[in-house]
């Protein structure tokens, strides 16, 4: 006879069978389903944590090009799976890319978008941390026998069967948990915990151990004890640690990218333009030991490297000559979610927003003695947190050309040095004697003790200068040159760009047996020669002698450039005459009008014997308000 089924009365609803034809059956079923959960919940867990993984997008970095202006071209490539959504991500996204210069390209399928935003990501790990408490140290020591001295003064002692207590998560931070802070040292060794930010603390949980009492097992039976009143504990052996789980929530950017197909493998190229990596070419100017029929000297170049952006792991590394025009460079990608912070960033220290942007280039040489070429526009200097000499951070214009580098090895704030190439270069010795004459504008004023010499030279110093051809494929770029002969340093100048086939100059210093002297006489002085703007200039003619002369025991080629404020009639030795509109830097205190004076350059160039004078004059004029 069949008994009614009460599961109020049944302890165990699933111990008895159900009511019907197939009661048995239903009744397994229920059972491995019941028992099945657990199992099941896992592994929905682990297929979805398999899922997110397989569409982690790890990206390796294919090669770096980098410019000497402090910024680079990074390009990187890397696969995943799309999701369900048809999606993979990216959690390292590029926290300087340039506005417009972020691009992901897919070798196949159909890319619909990029996304940027921020997720929270939560981490548990399991660590062994000190005992702090009373309490912690008996929960550590479960199962061991000791010997516990009570507050009251009655001695016991007994096995440590149980102690009562629950885990909360509590912040680690020191407005909630002072006790914590020994352990921020220990914490900061865990990968979820930076070592420098009790701020960053914060954001993570302990799980900590509270409660009041644990059970004794003694020989007359288990005694509750408060665990406050335990004067003195004897353990032997005694553990003083014991495992906590420490929770890390972190907020993090992701990039996602999405695809019109799930479940399919996609491969990305990203290429992105950033500041943060600079290269500074260096050069190493070996000259021969005597006099040879053809002079070849030795030019090496060396990349020295500056890696502040990101680690380059065995990376192959392009070098530019020349800088690319990027217009939107100062500006970030939107993409990479820090817009707010560098405006922020911007107006409290902009010397700190621009301090990978000093702008190496290719500088010409200019204001110093024996100038080769003719100036061109440059950029000026930017702030940075290396300070270079501003030969070295203007820019020019010129074509890219690049070196390419093996791969290498370069971590974030690391520096290398990289030897790039020797080759031979033909030179040949230039003596160079620039002279500018700067005038004040006294020469109507009465002569006496008082007036000093109207005439000022600003350099009275001939200079021994290299001038070197490339013969080579490659330019050479503008750096820093170290000038060898023999083991013997003859100086450190700067070399600037040269094309293949040109030529450049290089000062190295002052020649001491090569002397150069000037005088100047009057020829004529007429008052009133010329009206201008209702005032009276006088018109002074005056003739000058230069004089050149060669201690050397071999001849020498000279050049020699004579800059003034007048207007140049006339130079002996086929000197050559360039006129010029009035500049303010032939003058000191100039009291007339510039319409009335020119600027005149002379030029001579010639072979000088040894132990001879050159002797060249000039005829000119010029105009003094009186």
């Amino acid at each position: 006879m069949m008994s009614m089924f009460d599961p109020l009365d049944d302890p165990c609803p699933f111990s008895k069978p159900p009511i019907g034809e197939h009661g048995t059956a239903v009744s397994l079923l229920l059972l491995l389903l019941v028992a099945c959960l657990p199992v099941l919940s896992s592994s929905l867990a682990t297929a979805a944590e398999s899922a997110e993984n397989a569409a982690l997008l790890e990206l390796q970095t294919e090669r770096v090009i980098v410019f000497k202006d402090g910024y680079c071209l990074i390009v990187k490539r890397g696969a995943a799976t799309t999701d369900d959504r048809g999606e993979i991500h990216l959690t390292t996204v590029p926290d300087a890319a340039v506005l417009g210069s972020f691009w992901a390209t897919p070798r196949e399928g159909r890319m619909i978008g990029m996304v940027a935003g921020w997720v929270d990501v939560t981490q548990r790990e399991a660590k062994s941390l000190p005992c702090l408490e009373t309490i912690e140290v008996l929960k550590a020591n479960v199962g061991k026998s000791c010997s516990v001295d009570l507050r009251d003064g009655v001695p016991l002692s007994g096995v440590i069967q149980a102690v009562l207590t629950q885990e909360t998560p509590v912040p680690i931070s020191d407005a909630v948990r002072p006790s914590f802070e020994p352990l921020a040292g220990h914490l900061s060794s865990m990968r979820t915990i930076p070592a420098n930010a009790s701020a960053e603390l914060a954001h993570s949980r302990l799980h900590a151990i509270s409660g009041t009492h644990f059970v004794l097992r003694t020989t007359d039976g288990d005694v509750l004890i408060p665990a406050g009143d335990v004067k003195r504990l004897t353990v032997r052996d005694m553990q003083t640690t014991l495992a906590r789980t420490v929770t890390t929530t972190e907020r993090t950017k992701r990039l996602t990218f999405r695809f019109a197909e799930a479940g399919q493998r996609r491969e990305l190229m990203i290429a992105y333009f950033r500041p943060g990596v600079r290269w500074i070419p260096t050069y190493r100017i070996q000259l021969p030991e005597g006099d040879g029929p053809q002079k070849m000297a030795e030019i090496s170049l060396q990349a020295e490297l500056i890696n502040e952006a990101e680690d380059l792991i065995d990376t192959p590394i392009d070098i530019v000559v020349g800088v690319p025009n990027f217009r939107f460079r100062t500006i970030p990608s939107p993409l990479v979610l820090e817009q707010t912070l560098r405006d922020a960033l911007q107006q409290a220290a902009p010397q700190l927003s621009g301090q990978f942007r000093n702008d190496l280039s290719n500088a010409l040489f200019t204001q110093r003695a024996g100038e080769f070429r003719a100036p061109q526009p440059d950029v000026a200097a930017e702030p940075a947190g290396i300070a270079l000499p501003p030969e070295l951070t203007a820019a020019a214009t010129q074509e890219l050309f690049v070196y390419n580098l093996p791969k290498f090895r370069l971590r974030k704030g690391e520096r290398a040095a990289i030897p790039i190439y020797n080759t031979p270069a033909p030179y040949q010795d230039v003596y160079t004697w620039d002279v500018l004459v700067k005038r004040s504008d006294i020469a109507t004023a009465p002569s006496g003790s008082s007036a000093g010499s109207p005439l000022t030279l600003s350099s009275n110093e001939v200079w021994r200068q290299i001038q070197l051809t490339n013969t080579g494929t490659m330019p050479w770029t503008t750096g820093a040159a170290l000038i060898m002969q023999g083991g013997q340093p003859l100086a450190q100048e700067l070399l600037t760009y040269t094309s293949p086939k040109g030529s450049v100059r290089v000062p190295v210093t002052v020649a001491i047996d090569v002397r150069g002297s000037m005088n100047t006489e009057e020829v004529d002085r007429q008052l009133q020669a010329l009206t201008w703007d209702g005032h009276h200039y006088a018109k002074i003619r005056q003739r000058v002698t230069l004089e050149v002369t060669s201690f050397k025991s071999q001849p020498i080629a000279l050049e020699i450039g004579f800059r003034f404020g007048g207007r140049a009639e006339q130079a002996s030795d086929d000197g050559k005459i360039t006129l010029a509109p009035y500049r303010e830097d032939d003058w000191n205190q100039y009291r007339g009008s510039p319409a009335v004076n020119n600027s005149s350059t002379v030029r001579w160039s010639l072979s000088l014997e040894p132990g001879k004078i050159f002797q060249p004059t000039v005829d000119y004029h010029f105009y003094a308000r009186h």
